[in-house]
């Protein structure tokens, strides 16, 4: 099993998890700044933590927003941010 699943399903924190992250990836250093603060809170705090992004946008109301960078590359920086 993945390390991590493995931390959150054994965890002793009442089953509470943050699942945080960025509405959509925008670019990669900003994924990972984002995932690094992100991380060393909850690693203090002792929380499981899951990276949440997405990686086209689509709920938007105006054809012309901004939906994403493009999904194979964003995608690419969400398997990086791991």
């Amino acid at each position: 099993m993945n390390k991590f699943l493995d931390k959150l399903k054994h965890t002793d924190s009442g089953n509470f998890f943050l699942m945080a992250g960025p509405c959509v990836i925008e670019g990669e250093e900003m994924a990972m700044d984002i995932a690094e603060k992100i991380v060393a809170i909850c690693d203090r705090l002792e929380i499981p933590f899951i990276f949440k992004g997405s990686y086209r946008k689509a709920n938007r109301s105006r054809l012309d927003s901004f939906t994403g960078i493009g999904d194979e590359q964003a995608l690419e920086i969400l398997k990086k941010v791991g």
